[in-house]
């Protein structure tokens, strides 16, 4: 069996530095770690504390892997699953990956040497072969699933969730709408893009109104700037989240725009800051602290029920919430 030394030795490091990689204690070299993690998966490594934890007895915790902290997304999840571990007497290991598949590989790694009984798991990449590899734990997936996974997963329907927009914007008579999404390659960022695609399908130089960059406020006035350079004739901008929205409307409302009678604009998430934003932002609803609520049920369940049972692959509804930057007047719930 492979140890640190050889871990080391193949990439060609110090054992300290091997040991960084492996505990997160310390800032490492993008360049080192991946030498690292290559010599770690080749060698099939696992350290010994590993080995005896998965022999002992249940610790009643479970392990959260989530993508950016950061992101008001995020906590109410997180909340939902807290409040059922809690109910069901287990504690949360959380864990951030910044949206980094190689530190989200190492993280499960780290959790189950702390001996968890479980991991949910909001993925940073659709390759999770490191899940496959032994010693493992049950694992259910929320926010993002996996093609061809026969994991068990909680995500919200995404594919509505634009529809509801795009059908919203049409009665409101938008004709020329142009998207601001994410280049993330989950399965939420894909099913978006994807409902938009296919909604306009037909429509001349559609691909010169789409625009990518990342799901952040900063990254939202980029990609509007960019926009009003090209001189595209737009009359809406929907956004793959809220933040991107809020980084339009600075933008938009910098350059003179009318936010809604010149140009509407919604976002998708619903963060609690949506309600509060000037103007208040039109967008979808995702039920978040539901997300978390089902996962934790869903794992579990896994873990303490001793027949296999079937994976499930839950869909939660999303609502379109009418706020001011789409229409202007009062503010409405609109549920289709």
């Amino acid at each position: 069996m492979a140890n640190i030394k050889d871990v080391a030795k193949m990439a060609n490091v110090s054992i300290s530095t091997v040991s960084r990689v492996i505990n997160g204690t310390a800032n490492v070299r993008q360049e080192l770690r991946k030498k690292v993690m290559k010599a770690i998966n080749e060698l099939n490594y696992r350290s010994n504390p590993l080995a005896r934890g998965l022999k002992g007895f249940p610790t009643r915790t479970l392990g959260l892997i989530i993508p950016n902290i950061e992101n008001p997304f995020f906590p109410a999840m997180v909340r939902g699953v807290q409040d059922v571990a809690n109910r069901n007497g287990y504690a949360i290991f959380l864990c951030n990956t910044d949206e980094d598949p190689q530190l989200e590989e190492i993280q499960y790694f780290l959790l189950l040497e702390k001996k968890i009984d479980g991991l949910l798991l909001v993925v940073s990449s659709m390759n999770v072969s490191f899940l496959d590899k032994e010693p493992h734990a049950p694992v259910v997936l929320l926010d993002r699933y996996v093609e061809n996974s026969d994991l068990s997963y909680v995500v919200v329907d995404h594919k509505m969730g634009m529809n509801l927009v795009l059908k919203h914007l049409e009665n409101i008579g938008r004709k020329k709408v142009v998207f601001l999404g994410s280049k993330d390659v989950t399965s939420g960022a894909k099913e978006r893009l994807e409902s938009f695609v296919e909604y306009f399908k037909g429509v001349a130089n559609l691909k010169t109104g789409i625009f990518f960059g990342e799901y952040s406020e900063k990254s939202g006035a980029y990609m509007t700037q960019k926009l009003l350079s090209k001189r595209i004739d737009f009359d809406a901008i929907v956004c793959g989240n809220d933040l991107i929205a809020f980084g339009a409307i600075k933008v938009l409302k910098n350059h003179g725009v009318n936010i809604p009678d010149d140009v509407s604009v919604v976002g998708y998430d619903d963060i609690f800051f949506s309600a509060y934003h000037s103007p208040k932002l039109t967008t979808v609803h995702q039920p978040t602290y539901e997300l978390g609520e089902i996962a934790a049920h869903l794992i579990i369940d896994e873990i303490e029920k001793k027949e296999h049972e079937p994976k499930k692959h839950i869909r939660l509804e999303p609502r379109l919430i009418v706020r001011e930057t789409s229409i202007s007047g009062r503010i409405k719930n609109v549920n289709s």
